[in-house]
């Protein structure tokens, strides 16, 4: 039969216009951009798809894949040292509720490694506060303490707590014993040693752990222990600083000969940071190497770095002089003057005039102890070697210094930054009672008040600020010869008060720089001038301060006596 095609009725076939199908295909292409490590297109697609879910389950599947896959993006950015853009990624998963708390840490770490500790610790912080798996966060808080931060005594506490779940972990151990030592110097010894000798049970081989093991042994003067941990250093294949070390305690405990040949090592030290010597000393062509015959040759002494190194080995200018033809003296600027009125006998200069000296070798002055085989009882000039002009000092004194019969003492408190760095300086406030003595006038030797401590002083305290005048050291030698009596801590004035051999009260930390082997007696064995007051523990300077005050007392007693028995 044959049906009319009229009758045929065609049928439309539906649109599926829902969206579930559209959302499963995004998801879907979203997870395949993710797995194939296009996180960047994934990780977007997701971001669009995710508001459109209405079913609260599939939203949560869907959002806890996108967790996933963007905190795998993150860490990969920040394996990759792309720090903004892992934060980024962490701070648009924070929008999104269950992300893991982990995220605080991880920005935490970020924002250490673009250099912003202060977040870092706050993010740190929070994810301390709520995550119930912390241990190891105490180990990123202290470390972010100690580096960026500089405060020890919290980084301490933080590595103690970190001990709890790593009670393994040598570096830990190791880090503590350091910071309780640098932070403390000589208190919590017990600590000190405990922390180190558990670091070095675990880590027996540790190049860092021996070294401070051995370091604190010696510098609580347990030479025994000391040296037995330095000659295990010995074979750990140590760095020029850990020998440079070893040079500073030998010379800490009299051993000159040995000390003094380490110390060699400062050139190279890893951990000089910004420190730069001078040009011609970081280079080795023409450098003495001490075995060779120089009594025809003439020979060129570089300063090092500080003006109290130069003040203190220029002593041992004439042993030099004996050994060889000429001997030409290349120092700062600002000692010439001081150097040429003391009649060296030599040839003075500045870096500048290198190019115009006539030498065959030079040599580094710190090195000048070993060509003169120097001793702890065989240290040259040590009453003084240094001097200016009398001439020159009654000029001075006519122009600075106040003409009346009271006693004058002349005071430093702070050196340089590196003073800082060891403990070396006092707190101007502890020698306000000697500004406060009616027969007695104090006068401030510091050129550069780095802390400000001297707009700072009671109204009743009066001190004359004679720093302010010094162009040059000869001018503070100048100042010093007007003086009765010098009261200083280490640092180049304490060093020019010694070679100059005015009467010094050298004020003393518990811990001291490794060359002050004496620091007890009348006078420092360097320098016979100055006699030594030192803390009993570190920072304890009420006490050395007392002591001078007695002595002082002793001083304007006697004056009195002097000016009635002339009456």
């Amino acid at each position: 039969m044959q049906v009319s095609r009229r009758l045929v009725v065609k049928k439309e076939i539906p649109i599926d216009n829902s969206k579930d199908l559209i959302v499963s295909m995004d998801v879907a292409m979203a997870e395949y951009y993710c797995k194939n490590n296009n996180f960047e297109r994934g990780l977007e697609i997701y971001r669009e798809v995710i508001p459109g879910i209405y079913d609260n389950n599939e939203k949560n599947t869907v959002t806890n894949h996108y967790i996933n896959y963007a905190l795998q993006y993150a860490q990969k950015l920040y394996a990759e040292k792309k720090y903004i853009e892992a934060i980024e990624q962490y701070r648009d998963l924070m929008k999104y509720s269950g992300f893991p708390v982990s995220i605080y840490k991880n920005i935490g770490l970020c924002m250490k490694s673009i250099g912003n500790a202060d977040l870092a610790i706050k993010f740190l912080k929070r994810f301390e506060e709520i995550s119930p798996d912390k241990e190891d966060v105490y180990v990123y808080l202290a470390d972010l303490t100690y580096t960026d931060i500089k405060d020890n005594k919290k980084a301490i506490e933080y590595y103690e707590k970190a001990l709890e779940k790593n009670a393994n972990n040598y570096s830990i151990y190791n880090m503590l014993g350091h910071l309780y030592s640098t932070c403390y110097q000589d208190k919590f010894k017990d600590k000190q040693i405990e922390y180190l000798t558990k670091a070095f049970e675990l880590a027996p081989n540790n190049r860092i752990v021996v070294k401070n093991l051995a370091y604190v042994y010696g510098k609580f003067d347990e030479t025994q222990k000391a040296d037995e941990f330095y000659s295990k250093l010995m074979y750990l294949n140590p760095t020029h600083s850990d020998l440079h070390a070893y040079g500073a305690y030998l010379v800490r405990h009299k051993r000159f000969s040995e000390g003094f040949k380490f110390l060699q090592h400062r050139f190279q030290k890893e951990d000089l940071n910004n420190v730069a010597f001078p040009p011609l000393l970081t280079t080795k062509k023409k450098r003495w190497n001490m075995k060779v015959d120089i009594k025809d040759k003439r020979i060129l002494v570089h300063f090092e770095q500080g003006f109290g190194d130069s003040i203190m080995f220029v002593r041992f200018i004439d042993g030099l002089k004996k050994l060889c033809k000429e001997v030409s003296l290349v120092v700062q600027p600002q000692l010439v003057d001081l150097f040429n009125d003391s009649k060296l006998g030599i040839n003075i200069y500045t870096e500048a005039d290198i190019p115009n000296i006539s030498y065959d070798y030079y040599i580094p002055m710190m090195d000048l102890p070993i060509v003169c085989e120097t001793r702890p009882d065989s240290i040259p000039k040590a009453s003084g070697y240094l001097r200016v002009p009398k001439a020159k000092i009654n000029a001075y004194r006519k122009e600075y210094i106040n003409n009346n019969e009271k006693i004058k003492i002349g005071i430093a408190y702070e050196g340089t930054l590196s003073s800082k760095e060891t403990d070396r300086d006092i707190p101007l406030s502890y020698l306000y009672p000697l500004m406060q003595l009616p027969d007695v006038e104090v006068y401030s030797f510091q050129v550069d008040d780095l802390t400000r401590q001297m707009d700072q002083i009671p109204e009743d305290a009066e001190l004359i600020r004679l720093g302010k005048t010094f162009k040059t050291w000869e001018d503070t030698a100048c100042a010093m010869n007007c003086m009765d009596l010098m009261v200083t801590t280490d640092n180049g004035v304490m060093n020019l008060a010694g070679a100059l051999g005015i009467k010094t009260f050298g004020l003393f930390n518990r811990i001291v720089e490794w060359r002050w082997f004496k620091t007890e007696g009348e006078d420092i064995a360097w320098y016979k001038s100055i006699k030594p007051f030192q803390c009993p523990t570190s920072g304890a300077w009420e006490v050395p301060v007392q002591q001078v005050m007695v002595e002082i007392d002793k001083l304007r007693c006697k004056k009195i006596a002097s000016k009635i028995k002339g009456v």
